[in-house]
């Protein structure tokens, strides 16, 4: 594109989903950290869940490439240690599911240091934002786990149920 990462994304994503307080980590260098430390809203990032949720499409205009996101949260690997078996990983999200009303809800996820994560559920046509505090601690994520298979999810309901 010829411009720096930070313009790109204000002028392609940011913009376009009205998006306009945010920030970036930076190095010790000053550049960008392109893959931590973005610093949006909860209204902002579950912004970025829709357009996921909703194929690249953002009332009615195509900001991202549906197959572009078909193919960011294509598993391509499977995690390992504590999560085995619970989550794979695509490009910049990971792909989960949980238990909810004796069925498996399968999901994708954005999860951000300290318990931050952006859940994005198609059967359900959900997307759930949550933030925490809870930064540098072991199982940092396990209460937004929790609340979606325990509370969010049994109360939403499938759209694939008849």
């Amino acid at each position: 594109s010829g411009k720096s990462l930070e313009a790109f994304a204000r002028d392609t994503l940011f913009a376009p989903l009205g998006i306009s307080d945010w920030e970036w980590m930076r190095y010790a260098n000053e550049k960008v950290a392109p893959a931590a430390g973005l610093r949006l809203r909860p209204r902002d990032a579950a912004k970025i869940g829709q357009l996921v949720l909703n194929k690249g499409d953002w009332n009615s205009k195509q900001i991202v490439s549906a197959k572009w996101i078909e193919q960011s949260v294509t598993p391509r690997f499977q995690a390992i240690g504590y999560f085995s078996g619970l989550f794979f990983y695509g490009q910049q999200w990971w792909m989960g599911r949980s238990m909810a009303q004796e069925k498996e809800v399968k999901w994708i996820a954005a999860m951000g240091s300290g318990g931050q994560r952006i859940f994005i559920v198609p059967d359900r046509d959900l997307v759930v934002m949550t933030t925490s505090g809870l930064y540098f601690q072991p199982r940092q994520g396990d209460e937004a786990l929790d609340m979606m298979a325990n509370f969010i999810l049994p109360s939403v309901r499938d759209n694939n149920a008849r």
